[in-house]
């Protein structure tokens, strides 16, 4: 029998009429918080098939519990949220929204909660052995702090999922990794002294890019110190500097810490195509990530959670989804996108320009090949010196 890979299906929230409200409230649609985007990314795995089973089992999401929840979270900050989406226009700027990233609107909790539960049913259903592997769309939540929303972040369902991993198997040994373009800063924080959870940050890093944290200096704390590791990178960095940094750090540190759990947070807002942020991926990138993971996980016998994180150009973000999942369930893609799928995406506003799962090369520009290609340079020699020891390297 074929075990299959778990995938969290959006119906519960989309069934929830309190993301409507944003654009009204706001102007201007929610980059995260919005139908459109819920809708879309989740259109193209259903209209390609890849939500049909032996493979790909479709779970739905529900509520985290309260008592899940303050495994991270401050019980007054829960409490002050569930305030937020019962009354709507609540607030509190201690605990950080209303913000344009964080806004206030009505049941809010109950969207957040959602996503929350479904990682933990995830990770949990993967270690008890019911699933191959999972991929929850709609989590990733790595800005959330104890006490605070920031960057679209109200509850750290990455954060939440693995103490709840945690308590299941006290002695487990956790990657981290987060490949979303921002830096996994709440997660980071909350595993700061913790050596076994390593957290591996790949992201962009400049002047005033959000959330401003992520230099390679951050390593840990205390028995932790060591385990947190940051591979910032600039604005234009392309697939070549970028895999160069992955193959140079991040694989060594993963063979050497050998880790029986893997959890990723994908993002697919390092992608050329994003508009909040400044990397030049293309998809050739997110498929060799994929099947690096998948590869590196085989070799250890490890398991693997993946969450969907950022990504603010929905057609993107459904293509480089979709891709990961395909991937982590051992299934083909069609040759192209469904052509349903284009002509929802057209009537949604949105513009599919390329039917494939390809998008053009790109390559940095020639005046900035040199500044590129240094700043990699110094971030790879900086944690090898930093990191390595620490880990048996060299």
């Amino acid at each position: 029998m074929v075990q299959p890979t778990a995938l969290y299906s959006p119906d519960a929230i989309l069934a929830i009429e309190g993301m409507d409200e944003i654009e009204r409230m706001e102007g201007a649609p929610n980059p995260f918080w919005n139908p459109t985007r819920f809708e879309v990314t989740w259109g193209l795995v259903a209209m390609t098939g890849l939500t049909s089973p032996p493979h790909v089992q479709v779970e739905p999401m529900r509520r985290a519990t309260r008592d899940e929840l303050t495994l991270f979270h401050d019980p007054s900050y829960v409490e002050t949220l569930e305030l937020f989406g019962n009354m709507g226009n609540a607030f509190s700027k201690r605990f950080g929204p209303p913000s344009p990233e964080c806004p206030v609107f009505t049941i809010m909790h109950e969207y957040e909660a959602y996503t929350v539960g479904a990682t933990i049913d995830a990770v949990v259903g993967v270690a008890e052995g019911r699933f191959k592997n999972a991929f929850s769309f709609f989590g990733g939540f790595h800005h959330a702090l104890e006490s605070k929303a920031a960057g679209f972040c109200y509850l750290n369902d990455c954060v939440v999922s693995l103490k709840v991993l945690k308590q299941l198997r006290p002695d487990v040994r956790i990657l981290y990794l987060d490949t979303d373009v921002h830096h996994g800063d709440g997660t980071q924080a909350a595993f700061y002294d913790d050596p076994n959870v390593l957290t591996i940050s790949i992201h962009e890093k400049s002047m005033g890019f959000f959330p401003m944290t992520g230099g390679i200096e951050e390593i840990g704390t205390g028995p932790g110190k060591g385990y947190s590791v940051n591979i910032p990178l600039p604005p234009l960095t392309d697939d070549v500097e970028y895999w160069r940094a992955f193959e140079e750090i991040v694989i060594p540190l993963w063979e050497a810490y050998q880790p029986d759990f893997v959890f990723w947070e994908v993002g697919a807002d390092a992608h050329m195509n994003d508009p909040l942020a400044d990397l030049m991926l293309t998809l050739d990138t997110y498929q060799r990530l994929s099947r690096t993971v998948r590869e590196m996980v085989h070799l250890g016998k490890q398991n693997l959670v993946a969450v969907g994180g950022g990504g603010y150009d929905p057609v993107t973000v459904a293509r480089v989804w979709s891709l990961v999942l395909a991937d982590m369930a051992g299934v083909c893609l069609p040759p192209t996108v469904p052509l349903e799928w284009a002509e929802m995406c057209e009537r949604l506003g949105l513009k599919v320009t390329r039917v494939g799962w390809t998008d053009r090369p790109h390559r940095i520009e020639v005046e900035n090949v040199s500044k590129i290609r240094n700043a990699v340079d110094r971030t790879i020699k900086g944690l090898k010196e930093l990191v390595f020891p620490i880990h048996g390297l060299t």
